[in-house]
């Protein structure tokens, strides 16, 4: 009975003391607890404060490095006829530096007589000019003579046809005379042929006027034959004169058209000669030279004698620059937002960087820029090309040595400022950026409210 009151005591009694002294074991301090308080409400205090915080709004965009002037971007350099490489200056090798006119390279044509063969057919076509020349001198006299000797024909045979119609004006006067004469005869004998009827006058006298209206008739009959005999000296006379202008004019005509034939010869052998001559000026600028100040970037033609033909590449030339810019591609939709003059961030591939998006004040490693020029129409895949040039108001961009043409960069234009809590319900609700500040804008607009 004492040992199982003993027991009982035990079960209930010590293991109450037990538990006390495992909680007072592990529970925290008075000074832990107060902390994680303070911690607590802290980090609510932030969570609403933030919600006020600034932010900037950004466009974002990725691209390279290049030159502000396309002229020093780099080139390649192409053949300029078609052939075989001669010579290739010493030395030249990817990485080489070059000044502007240094000698490079030079072609030689398949053919290596090829700058005789053109100034012998040069030569051969002055010949040709030279004597179609002559021919149009010639034929151009002939025209001139053949006009002359129309124009003497057909005057001479004018004063023809004027004297046998002035003849013939002259027959016809005659023939109103002679047509009076026999009128005169008829009735003389008409009238003394009554009588002779009557018995009043002879025979004879009826048989002598008679023979007069014979006479009369036949001088009429004579003087009507010259005329129409003159008629026709006239007309033989006026188709004599258009034959002769028609003779005439054929000679004009063919000998205008000889002219015309030698001119066309002339005109087609100068073009050809033209043709030539342009071709022995490619001959002339077969040997390459640099075209700038730069560095050989790549070699295509590694050995003597590797042909080529017109519009190879030879090399690539990256030439120096005076003014380096940064080429980025951002969305369409931002687009509408960025304009010439606005503030960039960059952060150049190869340079250590921090970009805090939203908090560019707090940014390490990035440089400052602006907005040079927006592209009119995008690049084919919805992306609008921008240039950023260096500002002047912050740190220069790093050197030639770390900053060359073709270096990745990433970009971010800033636009508006805003509240931290807008930004967030904004990507939340994916509305898109509001318009910067600095662009005009019709009326105040109000930002939207927030949804409870």
């Amino acid at each position: 009975m004492f040992t199982n009151t003993t027991n009982n005591r035990v079960g209930t009694v010590f293991p109450d003391k037990k538990r006390s002294a495992t909680v007072h074991l592990v529970q925290s301090s008075r000074f832990a607890r107060k902390l994680a308080k303070l911690l607590v409400y802290g980090l609510g205090l932030s969570i609403v404060g933030m919600i006020f915080l600034p932010w900037q709004q950004t466009s974002r965009g990725t691209g390279e490095v290049v030159a502000l002037s396309p002229q020093e971007r780099p080139q390649t350099v192409k053949a300029t006829a078609k052939g075989v490489v001669k010579r290739i200056a010493v030395g030249l090798v990817e990485g080489s530096k070059v000044r502007k006119g240094d000698f490079l390279l030079e072609i030689q044509p398949f053919a290596g007589d090829l700058v005789e063969q053109l100034n012998q057919q040069i030569e051969e076509l002055r010949n040709k000019e030279e004597t179609a020349r002559i021919k149009d001198t010639a034929y151009g006299q002939n025209v001139q003579g053949f006009t002359e000797a129309r124009d003497f024909a057909v005057s001479a045979a004018d004063e023809l046809i004027g004297a046998a119609e002035a003849k013939l004006q002259s027959k016809k006067n005659q023939v109103a005379a002679y047509v009076a004469k026999e009128l005169q005869a008829r009735l003389n004998y008409e009238r003394q042929k009554g009588l002779f009827d009557q018995g009043i006058k002879p025979q004879k006298e009826i048989e002598k006027l008679k023979k007069e209206l014979d006479v009369s008739l036949s001088d009429l009959d004579s003087v009507r034959e010259d005329v129409a005999a003159l008629e026709k000296e006239v007309k033989a006379k006026q188709d004599e004169r258009q034959e002769k202008q028609r003779v005439s004019q054929t000679k004009i005509d063919y000998a205008r058209a000889m002219q015309q034939d030698a001119k066309g010869s002339i005109a087609s052998i100068r073009k050809e000669i033209s043709e030539l001559k342009v071709k022995l000026q490619e001959t002339a600028r077969l040997e390459i030279f640099a075209p700038r100040d730069g560095t050989i970037f790549r070699l295509a033609v590694n050995e003597l004698g590797d042909s080529v033909k017109e519009g190879d590449p030879l090399l690539t030339i990256v030439p120096e620059v005076t003014q380096k810019a940064v080429e980025l591609f951002v969305n369409g939709n931002d687009m509408p937002l960025i304009q010439s003059g606005q503030e960039v961030r960059l952060q150049f591939e190869g340079w250590p960087a921090v970009q805090f998006t939203g908090w560019p004040s707090v940014a390490v490693g990035t440089f400052s820029g602006r907005v040079s020029n927006v592209d009119a129409t995008d690049n084919g895949k919805g992306e609008f090309r921008i240039l950023i040039i260096p500002s002047e108001i912050e740190q220069k961009w790093p050197s030639d040595r770390y900053l060359r043409q073709g270096v990745r960069a990433n970009g971010w234009v800033m636009l508006r400022r805003v509240s931290l809590g807008y930004e967030i319900w904004r990507q939340l609700n994916g509305f898109p950026v509001i318009i910067a500040d600095e662009e005009p804008k019709k009326g105040k607009t109000k930002p939207p409210k927030i949804p409870k």
